[in-house]
């Protein structure tokens, strides 16, 4: 056990070296696009991006659309600009793409073939090319751009997967080129690749098969797209507090208020402590499958901290209220140090954070189906046979094309997700504005009920008979 901690201090230790500031925060306003490809399409990282954003900032509303489609390259995307990226009007895009433009068949020898290597740096050309071209159309609309350096590909953790060894070698190429990008567009960075590198670097020291890339050695799971989260909101220099509250009960006196407005409903005194306070966030919520990303990233210590420190020479346990809700009980000690509620899932505060993100998960599936229409259309579509021009609102006739074209895959590892993506498709097309209009309504929905709340808080000692009446 002790190896293990002196292992993750190790690990935190590398990532806090990491720069900060390399990318300005949202603000209220903004109309955000992530665009990539299939870690981005599926993926987490930009929810839990806008999650911290709602709990953190409730006086900041902005909008953000996911831009990506599963597949897709720098190249594609161009295809797709007009009506998938610049109809949502952005005036901030960040770009993560690069897994798909790293060709896979130019690395599935050891000894790479003349036509491989030829291969290689002709994908490295094609995806400079495009980037810059999709940079330039960003920046024709007045967009403000963070080029995002692409997640790993996985070539040294011992899976059963194929290892297309050298491809992780081509998308740190491509990470690279990022530098002179956002160099001559004026952007800024968020590095992904640096941060997955070491950190899968240092589990795969205690254990080999280890990897925060999934076992496909591509599209990372929680555990990996809450990192990238981390990273993103490292490179924003993010606010450390969701508040902190410091009283002393001995002089009834209200040493620290950050991010939050304390009233004292009575007077303090070291028996009972009784006051109100409208903190300015929440808590950000985190979830089961996240919990091995918080032994990997210093998360909690670095952007949710929501302490508490009461100082008093009279000794013992007490116990906590919120909204005469027990919280939990604490020794005058850890009350002195200081107790961090954000992972308290008792507090009115966690509680209404998880209301927050049970609105975000609602249209998080909303825009899984506009997602899965997207890649129809951009796609599937435009490869149809004999020709790509079947009308929309032909639905039979689109139905029957795609049919013909899915079948085409039949045997292939990915004919069931394209098959499951289609029949998305013609359910949900029909819906397509009602859909759009239920990912705003939503969108607008998290702003209103992320709004600060009054809390009534109670310390009073364990052993003590005499109950606080509710304020």
């Amino acid at each position: 056990m002790r190896i293990l901690k002196l292992f993750l201090v190790a690990v935190i230790f590398a990532i806090t070296s990491i720069a900060q500031a390399a990318a300005p925060a949202f603000e209220k306003g903004d109309r955000v696009t992530f665009i990539g490809d299939s870690i981005t399409h599926a993926g987490s990282y930009h929810s839990n991006i806008y999650m911290f954003y709602a709990t953190r900032f409730p006086d900041r509303p902005f909008k953000y659309y996911n831009c990506g489609i599963s597949g897709d390259t720098a190249q594609g995307t161009n295809k797709r600009f007009k009506t998938d990226i610049a109809a949502h009007q952005p005036n901030v895009a960040t770009i993560m793409l690069g897994m798909n433009d790293a060709w896979a068949w130019c690395f599935t020898e050891d000894e790479p073939t003349e036509a491989m290597l030829k291969g290689r740096q002709l994908s490295y050309d094609l995806y400079t090319t495009e980037m810059d071209m999709l940079a330039a159309s960003l920046a024709k609309i007045n967009t403000r751009i963070i080029f995002i350096k692409p997640s790993i590909y996985d070539q040294t953790a011992k899976l059963e997967k194929e290892n297309l060894i050298g491809k992780n070698d081509q998308l740190r190429r491509f990470a690279d080129f990022i530098e002179t990008l956002a160099e001559k567009y004026d952007g800024s960075i968020v590095d992904f690749y640096t941060i997955m590198s070491q950190i899968n670097k240092r589990i795969q020291k205690e254990d080999s098969s280890a990897t925060i890339v999934g076992h496909d050695r591509v599209h990372p799971g929680e555990q990996g797209h809450f990192i990238m989260s981390y990273a993103f909101l490292k490179a924003q220099d993010m606010p450390q507090r969701v508040s902190s509250i410091e009283l002393n009960a001995d002089t009834g006196k209200i040493l620290k208020s950050e991010n939050c407005t304390i009233e004292l409903k009575r007077k303090i005194s070291p028996d009972r402590i009784a006051f109100t306070c409208t903190e300015n966030a929440l808590p950000f919520p985190t979830t089961k499958e996240q919990a091995k990303a918080l032994q990997l990233v210093p998360f909690q210590d670095e952007f949710n901290q929501q302490l508490v420190k009461i100082n008093s020479r009279k000794p013992g346990l007490y116990e906590l209220k919120i909204d005469n809700k027990s919280i939990g009980t604490y020794s005058s000690d850890e009350l002195a140090t200081g107790i961090n509620l954000s992972d308290n899932r008792s507090t009115p505060q966690y509680q209404q954070a998880l209301e927050v993100k049970t609105v975000n998960n609602q249209r998080l599936a909303v825009i899984s189906k506009l997602r899965s229409i997207a890649l129809v259309r951009y796609t599937m579509i435009s490869k149809l046979d004999p020709h790509p021009h079947v009308p929309e609102d032909d639905m039979e006739a689109l139905e029957a094309a795609l049919n013909a074209q899915v079948e085409k895959s039949k045997g292939q590892p990915w004919y069931d997700y394209l098959k499951s993506q289609a029949e998305t498709f013609l359910e949900f097309v029909p819906q397509e504005d009602n859909l759009r209009a239920q990912e705003e309504s939503l969108l607008t929905k998290t702003w209103t009920i992320n709004q600060p709340k009054p809390h009534h808080w109670t310390l009073t000692p364990v052993d003590d008979k005499v109950q606080i009446e509710p304020l």
